[in-house]
């Protein structure tokens, strides 16, 4: 196994060169402090912190619902039988919260992410 010492020593490139030059460096600092960035980062943390807190959320209320009512969850007085209900939702929540990100990433992340690496691509020119 290398050690961070050697992985620093590789060459990115058969010529010698170092993976990251002081430009690239410097590049990386700017584009860290652009507003485009500080936006699409800022967008990025409420969005993953809603959606965190929404899965808990209802995983907690599921699990709290079965644990503390188990008397009317567990007959089938309706017809159906409510945990197995809870638990396929609890299944499809994941997928129900994928294509929400999916929507969401594709309406307000990507295009601050197409303009965070247009400014970089010209920072390194």
């Amino acid at each position: 196994m290398a050690t961070q010492e050697g992985i620093r020593s590789t060459p990115a490139d058969p010529h010698g060169s170092s993976a990251v030059s002081s430009d690239d460096t410097q590049a990386y600092v700017d584009l860290q402090q652009s507003l485009a960035f500080t936006r699409l980062r800022s967008r990025s943390r409420r969005y993953l912190t809603a959606m965190a807190a929404l899965f808990l959320g209802v995983f907690t209320a599921i699990i709290a619902l079965m644990t503390w009512t188990p008397e009317p969850l567990h007959g089938q007085g309706v017809g159906i039988d409510v945990p197995t209900v809870l638990a396929a939702g609890l299944l499809v929540l994941p997928c129900v919260v994928a294509v929400i990100h999916l929507r969401y990433a594709g309406r307000r992340l990507d295009p601050l992410a197409e303009i965070v690496r247009a400014q970089f691509d010209r920072s390194r020119r």
